[in-house]
């Protein structure tokens, strides 16, 4: 069996097309929880009618905590041998969860998962990942912290429910990349990839990661740092790459903050600035980290304003 975690919060306008998606799964052995997150629209009324009709459903409900808390009150209410997310913004593909099952089982991994498409206005975009059907645990963590693949993200994954020992930390950004950092960082082997595109990622401007708001993006940094210092503390083994995580997220940070109008951007800016500053040395003498965050790097010698400015010309 396979549980399928949907956490949900206001999203009347996709839910439906994201639960229809999981019911016509080609694998029908299936325990699918949808948790409400203290919705204010009709998304627990389409929950509870969904769950009377299809004996595979479970509700929970609770007030709003966050996508975090609801996906953690999933996992606690889990039956499945294997746990998958969806987004309830997001679609999945008919054999989305047998393709990630057979992956697993057809090899020797700790982790299986299958490319995506993210959709905007109308366009589809491929998500990077590895190119080869095996790709080790190490090489995965690391190509992800270098932004050489977009492997941070808990949807479109299959993961053992014995293997979960870590809950979601309790922020609304950067969540899913601390969660599989965690799940893999201690663990040896393969991470097994479906080359096909099963999973859909829609981004809007509703979306937590398509409306980029200052309350939102104050949780990046401290995410980001909180990895570094696990990996310090931990997992040395990936210091360096996890430092160019948190410098390419406190550029991201500066960059997207400008656009926001908050008392809070002043100090989301001057902490961005203070990271990239204290840990740009490291990234630029790094022979792994990428031509595009080094370059970066030295710009911010000369000017942060200039880093605005070729950026915003790319």
């Amino acid at each position: 069996m396979v549980t399928v975690i949907i956490p949900v919060f206001n999203r009347i306008k996709t839910l439906k097309r994201c639960v229809d998606s999981v019911l016509v799964q080609t694998y029908s052995d299936l325990d699918i929880i949808l948790v409400d997150d203290g919705s204010t629209d009709s998304s627990i009324k389409m929950c509870d009618e969904y769950r009377m009709a299809d004996s595979r459903i479970q509700v929970v409900n609770g007030c709003h905590q966050g996508v975090a808390y609801a996906r953690n009150q999933g996992i606690r209410n889990a039956k499945g041998e294997y746990i998958t997310f969806i987004d309830s913004d997001d679609y999945v593909a008919p054999d989305y969860v047998e393709k990630l099952v057979d992956a697993f089982e057809s090899n020797d991994c700790v982790l299986s998962m299958c490319n995506s498409y993210k959709v905007k206005d109308g366009k589809s975009t491929k998500q990077r990942l590895p190119a080869k059907s095996l790709c080790l645990v190490k090489d995965y963590l690391d190509d992800t912290f270098y932004d050489r693949i977009e492997g941070g993200s808990c949807w479109g994954k299959l993961y053992k429910t014995s293997d979960i020992k870590h809950a979601f930390r309790e922020f609304n950004f950067c969540e899913d990349i601390f969660y599989v950092f965690e799940f893999l960082a201690e663990k040896e082997g393969y991470v097994a990839v479906v080359p096909d595109v099963l999973y859909h990622y829609v981004r809007h401007e509703e979306s937590i990661t398509g409306a980029k708001k200052a309350e939102d993006l104050k949780d990046i940094l401290p995410s980001c740092e909180g990895i570094r210092r696990t990996c310090q503390d931990k997992y040395t083994a990936y210091i360096d790459s996890s430092t160019a995580l948190l410098v390419n997220n406190a550029f991201f940070v500066y960059l997207n903050s400008k656009k926001n109008v908050s008392s809070q951007v002043d100090e989301l800016r001057a902490e961005s600035v203070r990271i990239i500053k204290q840990y740009r040395g490291c990234v630029i003498r790094d022979h792994r980290a990428t031509f595009k965050t080094k370059s970066a790097c030295l710009l911010s010698y000369i000017s942060f304003g200039l880093v605005s400015f070729v950026y915003g010309l790319i």
